[in-house]
């Protein structure tokens, strides 16, 4: 489990990381799916050989690696945190991330 922050994010994501607008929704809805291609879950692997053994893992109804993100994984979005609960593999190999809110943490301790 690793946690990052929104710029670390968009590092690891590549040329099209999620926008503002794709935050504040996943905000207001408290939860989203990030999706990235197979390039970016390859990285500097051979494109070729990945490929393949992409196919083989899928012929055999095997699960590939998570890609950049993983189940546990935690993103700070400004006062907000979304944790990943699931990475699904795409046809073409890429990935998707289901994200949800997570609770605020209560600051304000309230004696009754």
């Amino acid at each position: 489990m690793k946690r990052l922050t929104r710029s670390e994010l968009t590092a690891v994501l590549g040329p099209h990381p999620p926008s503002d607008a794709f935050w504040n929704r996943a905000i207001d809805a408290e939860r989203a799916v990030i999706g990235v291609s197979a390039e970016v879950v390859e990285g500097e692997a051979d494109g070729e050989n990945a490929e393949q053994a992409r196919r083989n893992r899928r012929r055999r109804g095997g699960r590939g690696p998570d890609g950049p993100l993983s189940t546990g994984d935690i993103v700070d979005v400004g006062a907000h945190a979304f944790v990943v609960v699931g990475v699904e593999e795409t046809r073409s190999g890429g990935r998707r991330y289901p994200i949800e809110l997570v609770e605020p943490r209560r600051d304000d301790r309230r004696s009754g």
